[in-house]
């Protein structure tokens, strides 16, 4: 009897294995900093609506750990081990682009929305940083669209504004991808990485 259940759950998870594998993964990011909201959003959900999970990150204290992290490494290692490091990061992020790029290519972007309220306090100064801005937006989006799927049109607004100095911005975006994608991009990864290790 215990053999028959087992055996009957085995087939269960082979054939449900096509399911998760082509399953898609839906990620929901919203991030907003201005003079009242510092946070970053994130919502996943996943097999079917199954797996939901939602965080929020206040952005200060996102920035004051990664900068404590960087100092404490700094009085740890010094110079010549801080270069060190950055070698092997950089070998890290070389040997890793294939997987990246195999990925991103299998990446849907959706409703892309990036405002962006911008001001120093000077007419002329605000109107050719504003250009800048939105120069730097377009740049961006034409480069991710050359190596992902964009399957929309970014909603892509600067606004300058003359009279004071503030930058305020808000960025929400939606991405999905299959789970399969997601796990040879992983195994990609961890071999490329192995092969670091080996050499």
């Amino acid at each position: 009897m215990i053999i028959a259940i087992a055996a009957i759950l085995l087939l269960l998870i082979i054939a449900s294995l096509p399911l998760i594998i082509f399953s898609t993964v839906r990620v929901t990011v919203i991030m907003e900093h201005s003079s009242t909201v510092e946070e970053l959003q994130i919502a996943v959900r996943a097999l079917f609506g199954l797996v939901v999970y939602e965080t929020t990150i206040p952005l200060i204290e996102l920035f004051e750990e990664g900068e404590e992290t960087v100092k404490k490494k700094k009085k740890e290692k010094g110079l010549k081990g801080e270069t060190k490091e950055l070698v092997q990061v950089l070998k890290k992020a070389f040997r890793a682009r294939k997987s990246f790029l195999f990925f991103l290519k299998r990446v849907r972007f959706k409703n892309v929305q990036w405002e962006t309220n911008f001001g120093v306090g000077n007419a002329a100064n605000t109107a050719v940083f504003a250009e800048i801005v939105m120069n730097a937006k377009v740049a961006i989006f034409t480069l991710l669209s050359h190596y992902s799927n964009l399957h929309t049109i970014p909603q892509l607004i600067v606004t300058p504004i003359y009279e004071m100095k503030t930058i305020q911005t808000y960025m929400k975006c939606m991405i999905t991808f299959k789970l399969g994608h997601a796990m040879i991009a992983v195994i990609k990864l961890m071999k490329s990485q192995k092969k670091l290790q080996e050499a």
